[in-house]
């Protein structure tokens, strides 16, 4: 008898033939050209609004367009092995991913305005606004918008504000609030944050927060790419190679960012703004997911649900993994909150799917030895997908 399970390697050991891959396709004449993945280079893009955002893009410019969006202190690399991944699916589609202001190789908001209060700068609404401004300056009239962590709030955000510009939504990794984050606010800003490295720029005559916007981790603690690499970029699902050179990204992205779009995002709460959303929307979750709990996904369901029943919506909710979250709170041993960098392949085919039939796939994707991680299954028509509103 065949063996049902499909075994896959760790996503990173598939990220360098998918990007070579992505590199490498045909193009038509009306495709992207110079900056098609990271390997290629960003292209930038100067917004009405001041900022000058980075980007990648694939695929012919009058295919449908999907923009991926990225989390905190993440970049375009967060999204690089799903938008290889989903350009080899489907070619025709226009593929686009940013790095949000503040991150990446995209400019800070400025510094007279914005350090003495950088949270007024990274609200959800500012990255909204500048996706917008982005969609226009690149002439895109419409498309799908798939986030991941803050993205998803970004991406809730358009939908909620700008739905003529939004086809469909895919939340990944979400929730309906920061508000009372644990994770954002004991793990991230109380400490290190507004800790340890504030602690230590104060020793050093630095006023916060204002003196702080432009300066990084790096000026706080020479070590805290060891911080970084220990509790924030840590994923057992995806490919040490993969995460490697996000340690030092992560570790030169600026405090007033780290600081602004923290407080920003545990100070939102779309909890009863989701049950007016308006676009069709998919949500992917995965068991270990440290940051947004289960208990975020029963919120999520709740208002996404209301949402589907008054507007008619199709919503969707996917379950990835099969094994809880420790007591700890920490992944160890099944498929995270970084969902696409443990799986990156089947994520651009949920978003592939979605696109096509409305629906994501019914693949179930999880771990196979914990804690060891060493491969990532797949169990056809296993998933637990949930349509919401019925």
């Amino acid at each position: 008898m065949p063996n049902p399970f499909i075994r896959l390697p760790k996503a990173g050991a598939l990220a360098l033939p998918l990007a070579l891959g992505l590199a490498m396709g045909a193009a038509s004449p009306a495709s992207a050209k110079g900056c098609e993945d990271l390997a290629a280079g960003r292209c930038k893009v100067k917004l009405p609004g001041g900022i000058t955002m980075a980007y990648v893009e694939t695929g012919p410019k009058d295919g449908p367009a999907v923009l991926l969006i990225h989390g905190l202190t993440d970049n375009i690399r967060s999204w690089s092995t799903t938008m290889a991944a989903l350009h080899k699916r489907d070619p025709g589609l226009h593929i686009l991913a940013m790095d949000l202001r503040g991150h990446g190789q995209t400019s800070m908001p400025p510094r007279a305005a914005c350090s003495p209060a950088p949270e007024k700068c990274f609200r959800t609404s500012d990255f909204a606004g500048d996706i917008v401004a982005f969609m226009k300056a690149k002439k895109i009239a419409k498309a799908t918008l798939a986030g991941h962590s803050l993205g998803s709030f970004v991406t809730q955000e358009v939908a909620l504000e700008h739905p003529e510009l939004v086809e469909r939504a895919v939340l990944v990794a979400s929730s309906t609030k920061g508000v009372d984050n644990v994770a954002l606010r004991d793990y991230v800003l109380k400490e290190p944050v507004e800790g340890s490295w504030k602690k230590a720029l104060e020793a050093k005559g630095w006023k916060y927060p204002a003196g702080f916007y432009m300066l990084t981790p790096l000026k706080a603690d020479p070590k805290a790419e060891d911080w970084i690499a220990k509790n924030w970029v840590v994923d057992p699902a995806a490919d040490p190679a993969f995460l490697k050179p996000y340690v030092p990204e992560t570790a030169n992205v600026r405090l007033g960012t780290w600081i602004g779009a923290s407080k920003a995002l545990l100070a939102t709460d779309n909890t009863e703004r989701l049950k007016s959303f308006s676009v069709p929307v998919l949500v992917l979750w995965a068991t270990q997911d440290s940051i947004f709990l289960e208990a975020d996904q029963t919120w999520l369901k709740q208002s996404l649900s209301e949402a589907a029943k008054t507007k008619g919506i199709p919503a969707y909710w996917k379950r990835y993994g099969v094994i809880p979250l420790p007591a700890s709170g920490a992944q160890v041993s099944d498929i995270g909150h970084n969902v696409q960098w443990g799986a990156p392949d089947a994520v651009a085919a949920d978003i592939e799917t979605f696109i096509k039939t409305g629906a994501p796939t019914s693949d179930l994707l999880h771990s196979d030895k914990p804690p060891a991680l060493d491969h990532i299954v797949t169990e056809p028509g296993k998933a637990e997908v949930i349509k919401l509103g019925q």
